[in-house]
């Protein structure tokens, strides 16, 4: 301990500021669990909040959800979306490539008609 206010994590109460360090919130979502009273807490006679590690613990199980819990291993779905996506940016590179050969073709046609002479009409001068 360095200073006299100074809590380790060990102790079996803790501040809002130790807690959210613990748990990996903010303190701001320790402060709002304890006014909607998610998350059990008691000033002392100091009238700073205290938090039980039990109840610390109890909440985290109960609300805080870590990046594993949010997002389920969904790889049979995510692979089969992969496949859908990779299908169509094929479909699409290749009507890209057909566009381009109609447009080259298209540019060889009319350069061979340019080079033509032109008809003209004999009345017409």
């Amino acid at each position: 301990m360095s200073g006299p206010h100074k809590q380790t994590h060990s102790q079996a109460h803790m501040t809002p500021a130790d807690a959210a360090q613990v748990v990996g919130v903010s303190r701001w979502s320790i402060m709002r669990a304890i006014k909607s009273q998610e998350l059990q807490a008691r000033r002392d006679n100091r009238n700073h909040w205290q938090i039980a590690r039990s109840d610390l613990e109890r909440w985290r199980a109960s609300t805080v959800r870590t990046v594993e819990g949010a997002h389920p291993d969904d790889s049979t779905e995510l692979r089969a979306k992969l496949a859908g996506e990779t299908a169509r940016a094929d479909a699409a590179e290749r009507a890209r490539e057909q566009a381009e050969a109609d447009r080259d073709r298209w540019q060889s046609v009319a350069e061979k008609l340019a080079e033509r002479p032109r008809f003209q009409w004999p009345w017409i001068r």
